[in-house]
C-alpha cells in the first residue's frame, strides 16, 4: 500500500528522486504511465499486469477503449531507478504532466502518482472546497 505525499524537484535531466518508503513497495520492475487529472502514475508490476489484463478484456469495438489503451499502453515506460533512487521522467509524460521543477510524489494505495506541484495543490483545494460532493462516493446504500 502507497500512503503519503513528498515534494521533491525534478534536476535539469528529468531525474525525480523517489521516496523511499515509496520505491520499497514500486519493486525493480515498476512502469511509469500517463494518468488521468493531467498527472502520472507508477505502477509496481503486479498492478500494472493486473490493469492491463482489465483493458485487454475490454470491448475492444468501442473507440473509447481503444483510444484508454493507446494513451496508456502508448504512454508506457518500464522505471529504473539508480543509485539515488531517481527515475527519469521522459519528456513527452513530463509535458503530460506540466512537470517542470517542483513536483509532488503521492502514495495513492495500489499506485504512486507524481504531479506538477501546483497542479496537486489546486487538485487538493478542489478537494476541500468540495469536500461533500466526494463524500457522496463513499456513501453506500
Amino acid at each position: 500500500m502507497f500512503l503519503g505525499q513528498y515534494e521533491r524537484s525534478l534536476d535539469d535531466k528529468g531525474r525525480l528522486a523517489i521516496p523511499v518508503e515509496l520505491r520499497a513497495g514500486l519493486g525493480p520492475r515498476a512502469v511509469l504511465t500517463r494518468s488521468f487529472d493531467n498527472c502520472l502514475a507508477m505502477y509496481p508490476a503486479d498492478k500494472w499486469n493486473a490493469l492491463a489484463h482489465s483493458v485487454e478484456d475490454l470491448p475492444q469495438v468501442r473507440t473509447e477503449v481503444r483510444a484508454l489503451a493507446r494513451s496508456l499502453f502508448g504512454g508506457a515506460v518500464p522505471c529504473e531507478f539508480d543509485r539515488q533512487g531517481r527515475v527519469t521522467i521522459p519528456a513527452f509524460l513530463r509535458e503530460h504532466a506540466s512537470l517542470t521543477t517542483d513536483a509532488m510524489v503521492v502514495g495513492v494505495n495500489s499506485r504512486v502518482e507524481i504531479w506538477a506541484k501546483e497542479a496537486f495543490l489546486q487538485e487538493q483545494q478542489r478537494f476541500e472546497d468540495d469536500g461533500s460532493e466526494f463524500a457522496a462516493v463513499l456513501t453506500v446504500s
